[in-house]
């Protein structure tokens, strides 16, 4: 009897033994075959649209549920053909089109062009088939704003945009087709030394990463460093610019690399600037952005490192724990969590999917932010930009998530809508997005920062109409000081808040004591002091209003140092790390400044920089740099367990209606580059730098263009420029320096710009006035290869001045420039 409870126990204990064993197999085998892992989150369910240029599918458009007015609309540009009508397709969508219909408007929105109902539509095989009969009310070579309307059962009304335009410009076509040729060749070795007459090889270009590739890189480079890539998919062209001889189209698609489980995938960016000639095409610039997909990979985990692969460096952000062992990271729009001591990655949150294709899941119109990681694994997180997925599909807005690990579960907190591209949003969301421990999220949104209670998701409107050199955030993002009123030259206050406590303090003095924020030296907040009237004027305009004192204050409002020199002020302060550099003047008269010497305040605060810590690189045999997520700890491969929250919970989300109090609309020029927005600024010169080595384009916010660096003609001479810029001259004298329209011309402040840069304006056929000294000025009214043509208004003379001599001569009178614009 003993010996057959003996023989019975054995067997059970090598029963549960072996059944223990494969279950463990049999979980480490389904991981290691699970290339991808995916959030569980709604599919996508709108469709998509696309419109036909010169019988291309082109310019694939993502639908809207809000009224985004123009704000989009640079995201591509439709030419239309001789008689108006306009194919679209509309593809991917799951539900019945109830109406289609459509208005054209002004860029502007102030004109209603027209509105019109389609009645006639054809399902195909590939999707709907539409045509748009636009009427004949449009100018030529003029860009209006195209809203297309879809009227569907699923998914109620949702909006398209693009801007159009109606052109005899055929070029376009041969620039379109040369950027398809182009990338394709680059797949191949022998077909792409047909390239190389277009590339400008420098050696002074990074040519270590495949992650970036521009005009400037290395024929090997171009073809991928001898990587073996294979193309995925279709490629998807979309035209951003045709604006005279400039043609900007950048193409997206995805490529592979490997066989089986190991596979990797990339998502690929080709932005071309061309100008088109007679005789040739010329490529103007070249970029190409390769960023790898973070599978999630038990292999990629090893030793020291998370291996992230090719990608951006500047778009990897991580963040730790309080203890360090839980570490968050956000890469290629995907945001994971990894547990050192437990080796357990989380895929928290991502819009790719498994079920759909990469037209709608994988849009790259958002981004993630981490606001706070615990030692538990939780996560309280943003998604900002477009909603690809979810119930906020089609939506421009921001999210707040809370991951929490013991749950294993997502919880929707609240959403937000707004109506800002995602390029300005990001902008905003960048500078400011921060959690405090008062239970407060801190968020600047169109320049406005809110405070939102986590608790009630009720919300307060902390600063709004905030102007470009009125405001100065932490780089802890912390701390918030900006100053009151409307002018950028100070304030008789300054608010200085701690974002984490919530207590704020006001820096204020002597009725005729002007301050402004310059920026904070770690949690150091520096300002400076002016007293009212000292401004700075030169020919009319307001260059600055200098500071006499300098001070940097700790976050209790003790004064830490003090910065003040007799008869010497302070024009400008930039802030370098833990160094801040001084520009310096010494008064010559009652409004007029001559330069001083430069200085530099060293500060004794350490200053880290939290986004790119724990990000190290190591050069790769195939791939060349790849760059991985540094640990603290060991990780085994074979141990590593990779999860993905079972749900995406909405029960207690809300919808959170941010408004502010727009008091004033600071007027802004925007600078655009290789299909994206590079940056936006309150000084046209300030956006026409950024535009300018990148063969960029500089618009307003209505997304009309003011400048383009490639579409200038060689030549242009004015016979009459007094006759040709009768209502130009008749606005200079009462001109202040502020971007304005009168008797129909765009006037412009371009102080600081270069002789070559402002002569696109006298090629659009307006002269530039070159201030000469106080009150003075000659007309720039033409120019050709070697010389430009000076007007004197005074005397009526004209005489030819070489371009380099020309260029010394207003150098040395500050490059004092106003420009316009003729505007119907």
């Amino acid at each position: 009897m003993n010996r057959t409870i003996k023989k019975i126990a054995i067997l059970s204990a090598v029963f549960v033994a072996a059944t223990a064993a494969y279950f463990i197999w049999n979980e480490n085998t389904t991981e290691r075959k699970d290339a991808m892992v995916y959030t569980s989150m709604d599919e996508s369910s709108l469709p998509v649209v696309y419109t036909d240029i010169y019988g291309k599918k082109m310019n694939l458009l993502h639908g809207y549920n809000q009224d985004m007015k123009q704000t989009v609309s640079r995201e591509a540009l439709t030419l239309l053909p001789a008689d108006r009508s306009l194919g679209i397709q509309i593809s991917d969508y799951s539900g019945g089109i109830k109406g289609i219909s459509y208005e054209v408007r002004s860029l502007d929105m102030q004109r209603l062009v027209e509105r019109t109902t389609v009645d006639k539509w054809n399902q195909e095989d590939n999707g709907v088939l539409a045509s748009l009969p636009i009427q004949n009310l449009l100018s030529k070579d003029k860009e209006y704003l195209l809203v297309l309307s879809l009227d569907t059962s699923n998914n109620g009304t949702l909006q398209y945009y693009t801007r159009i335009m109606w052109t005899d410009n055929s070029n376009a076509k041969d620039m379109i087709d040369f950027a398809v040729d182009f990338t394709t060749k680059t797949f191949n070795y022998d077909q792409a030394k047909d390239l190389t007459t277009y590339l400008e090889s420098n050696n002074t270009e990074d040519n270590s990463s495949l992650n970036h590739v521009s005009i400037r890189s290395s024929f090997s480079q171009l073809t991928w460093g001898g990587l073996s890539v294979t193309p995925v998919g279709e490629i998807q062209a979309t035209l951003k610019d045709l604006n005279g001889v400039m043609c900007s189209v950048q193409l997206k698609y995805m490529v592979s690399r490997g066989e089986g489980d190991s596979k990797e995938f990339y998502e690929v960016e080709d932005n071309f600037t061309m100008k088109w000639d007679s005789k040739r095409i010329y490529l103007m610039d070249f970029n190409r952005d390769t960023s790898q997909v973070f599978s999630g990979q038990r292999d990629l985990f090893s030793g020291k490192r998370i291996l992230l692969g090719i990608v951006d460096p500047d778009e990897v952000r991580t963040a730790k724990s309080p203890s360090g062992n839980i570490l968050a990271y956000v890469v290629n729009r995907d945001l994971w969590t990894y547990d050192q001591k437990g080796e357990h990655g989380v895929k928290v949150f991502s819009f790719r999917s498994k079920e759909s294709d990469y037209l709608r899941s994988g849009y790259n119109q958002h981004d993630i932010k981490v606001l706070s990681i615990s030692d538990n694994g939780d996560v309280n997180f943003l998604v900002y930009g477009y909603m690809n997925r979810g119930i906020h599909e089609g939506s421009m807005g921001i999210a707040m998530y809370q991951y929490s690990s013991q749950n294993n579960a997502i919880e929707e907190r609240f959403f937000t809508p707004v109506t800002l591209s995602f390029d300005m949003l990001k902008e905003d969301m960048e500078q400011l997005a921060h959690i405090g421990s008062n239970g407060m999220l801190y968020l600047m949104a169109d320049r406005s920062v809110y405070g939102i209670d986590l608790n009630s998701n009720e919300y307060m409107v902390l600063a709004d109409s905030l102007m470009e050199g009125g405001y100065a955030v932490s780089g802890t993002e912390r701390h918030l000081a900006w100053q009151e009123g409307s002018d950028i030259y100070g304030a008789g206050v300054i608010h200085l808040m701690n974002l984490d406590t919530g207590i704020k303090r006001e820096i204020a003095g002597g009725q005729k004591d002007r301050y402004r924020p310059l920026g904070f030296v770690g949690d150091d907040f520096i300002y400076g002091i002016a007293e009212d009237g000292d401004k700075w004027i030169q020919n009319g305009r307001i260059i600055d209003a200098p500071m006499h004192r300098i001070e940097i204050v700790d976050q209790s409002g003790k004064i830490l140092k003090e910065y003040e020199q007799e008869n010497i002020y302070i024009s400008d302060v930039s802030v370098d790390d833990s160094r801040i550099h001084l520009t310096q003047v010494a008064k010559s008269g009652e409004q007029s400044y001559v330069p001083s010497k430069r200085d530099t305040i060293v500060c004794n605060q350490e200053i880290t920089k939290a986004d790119m810590e724990g990000i190290g690189s190591v050069a790769s045999q195939d791939r060349k740099k790849v760059y991985f997520i540094q640990l603290g700890k060991e990780a085994e491969s074979k141990d590593v367990r990779i999860t993905v929250p079972k749900k995406v919970a909405y029960e207690t989300t809300e919808v959170v209606e941010l408004k502010g109090n727009q008091k004033t609309q600071e007027n802004r020029y925007y600078a655009y580059s290789g299909g994206h927005l590079i940056g936006s600024r309150r000084d046209f010169t300030d956006a026409l730098e950024l535009a300018y080595d990148r063969m960029g384009v500089v618009t307003d916010q209505n997304q009309e263009i003011l400048w383009n660096r490639v579409n200038r003609p060689p030549i242009r001479n004015m016979k009459d420029p007094m006759k040709n810029g009768a209502t130009f001259v008749r606005n200079l004298e009462d001109f202040n320096g502020e971007r304005t329209v009168r008797e129909g011309v765009l006037m412009i402040d371009a102080r600081g710009s270069s002789l070559n840069q402002v002569l696109y304006f006298v090629g659009r056929g307006c002269p530039v006035a070159a201030y000469t000294g106080q009150g003075g000025y000659l007309l720039i009214s033409g120019y050709d290869q070697y010389n430009v043509t000076l007007y004197n208004p005074t005397t009526g003379d004209s005489q030819k001045m070489g371009i380099n001599d020309a260029s010394s001569f207003f150098a040395e009178r500050g490059n004092d420039f106003v420009c316009g614009l003729f505007r119907e």
